[in-house]
């Protein structure tokens, strides 16, 4: 009887042991057996419960493409075509040879192209560049050598004013479409604000150079403002000036004796025979013309000058005016200071308004939002951008200022910002001097 039980005992745990000892299913057997429930799934309309059970099998077999295309199916009844697109090329990467997978993904491409596309056409019609920038990225992500979406990343970046990105993407178009009718107009739009930022650098220069009193400066300034009509040829400010600097270099070469205008003896006589042998009211008026002839020449000389005075100063008020952004205000500063001129500088930004006061190039007052003195001086030096105007005439002010200019970018603070501001200024005219 004790023998039986052993027995008994021995057999029960072999048994056990055998039960404990047998192998788990196979990952593949496992995503199979998953795969059928979802097919279950799918009968009952439940693709929701369908899609878990596909997304397990692939955890247990990431090699089972028919969960994969199985899922794909139901990602594109969805609507959700860039799921779909994703798990098509996954299942194609494992089985290149599935044609059938890579027709529906090119179909599947296709479709999101087009919605993809028409969004970021709507963004950029109503001029929302931000939100159509990352949907024209993700469509050429599908076709990056399409010439209309290029040509529209293109519009959206110049919209924005990123120049450089805009340039690369027309780059881009004219490879792949080189005869593309936009090109030359986005070209053209692109190179505009290069053009006026050139032309108004060079405009500066040119009011620079005339304000040299130095005897080499009318040959700075007659070769800046040949500079500035070649770039701009309808120009007429330039023009204008070089044509007073050439007359003015003409009065000089011409001798004293030739430029007196008086009439010749014989011309007058014969006028007053004609007078003389003349009856009526004409006489009379000739006669008188005659007896005051000076005063008459003297008459028509004035008002001459104050039509050619009222010409000049309705073409331009101010013989200086320039960008802040294009040349700093020291350097203006510097080349007033340098120069020994006399007049008034009026800055105008967003920021602030004020005018600096000159004296035969020393700063004799400044103001500023209400402010005045030292104060005002240096919340005009802070000035990054705006315009500025310079005009010769000094009304009368009080004097408010009489440190040096070097004294008082010293006394900025911090004064180290004042002193390398100084230090640019100088390298930045000796650049200018160098260059003309």
């Amino acid at each position: 009887m004790r023998f039986r039980v052993v027995i008994c005992a021995i057999i029960l745990t072999l048994v056990s042991g055998l039960v404990e000892a047998q192998p788990e299913p196979a990952p593949r057997a496992q995503a199979e057996a998953l795969f059928v429930d979802a097919q279950k799934a799918l009968s009952r309309g439940d693709y929701g419960g369908a899609e878990g059970l596909l997304k397990d099998a692939l955890s247990s077999d990431p090699e089972f493409t028919s969960a994969i295309w199985q899922l794909a199916q139901i990602y594109e009844s969805r609507g959700e075509l860039d799921y779909a697109r994703e798990i098509l090329i996954r299942g194609l990467k494992q089985d290149p040879r599935a044609s059938w997978a890579r027709e529906k993904l090119a179909q599947i491409e296709g479709s999101l192209a087009r919605t993809i596309f028409a969004e970021a056409r709507g963004y950029l019609d109503s001029g929302k560049y931000d939100l159509a920038i990352p949907k024209l990225s993700a469509y050429l992500g599908l076709k990056p050598d399409d010439p209309a979406a290029l040509v529209a990343m293109a519009k959206c970046h110049l919209e924005k004013g990123n120049l450089k990105t805009a340039r690369q993407y027309v780059e881009k178009v004219r490879v792949v479409d080189p005869g593309n009718a936009e090109i030359a107009s986005l070209a053209a739009r692109m190179e505009k604000p290069a053009h006026d930022a050139r032309l108004e650098k060079l405009l500066t220069d040119a009011q620079i150079a005339l304000l040299d009193t130095t005897s080499i400066g009318p040959g700075k300034a007659r070769e800046a403002l040949g500079t500035l009509i070649k770039a701009d040829p309808a120009n007429s400010w330039a023009q204008e000036r070089l044509a007073d600097l050439n007359r003015s270099e003409d009065e000089k070469a011409t001798p004293p004796a030739k430029r007196e205008s008086r009439p010749a003896p014989a011309v007058v006589a014969e006028g007053r025979k004609v007078i003389d042998s003349s009856k009526g009211p004409l006489a009379a008026v000739g006669h008188f013309l005659f007896a005051h002839l000076s005063l008459a020449v003297l008459g028509a000389v004035l008002c001459v000058l104050v039509i050619d005075v009222r010409r000049r100063m309705a073409r331009r008020s101010y013989p200086l005016e320039g960008t802040i952004t294009v040349i700093p205000i020291l350097d203006i500063v510097s080349l007033i200071n340098g120069n020994l001129r006399t007049g008034r500088l009026i800055v105008v930004s967003s920021d602030a308004k004020g005018e600096i006061y000159f004296e035969k190039g020393e700063i004799i007052h400044a103001r500023c939002d209400g402010l005045t003195g030292k104060i005002a001086f240096h919340k005009l030096m802070d000035i990054r951008s705006g315009r500025f105007f310079f005009h010769n005439h000094l009304p009368n002010v009080r004097r408010t200022i009489t440190d040096q200019l070097s004294l008082l970018l010293l006394s900025m603070k911090p004064h180290e910002d004042s002193v390398m501001d100084l230090e640019e200024s100088r390298a930045h005219k000796e650049l200018l001097s160098t260059r003309r």
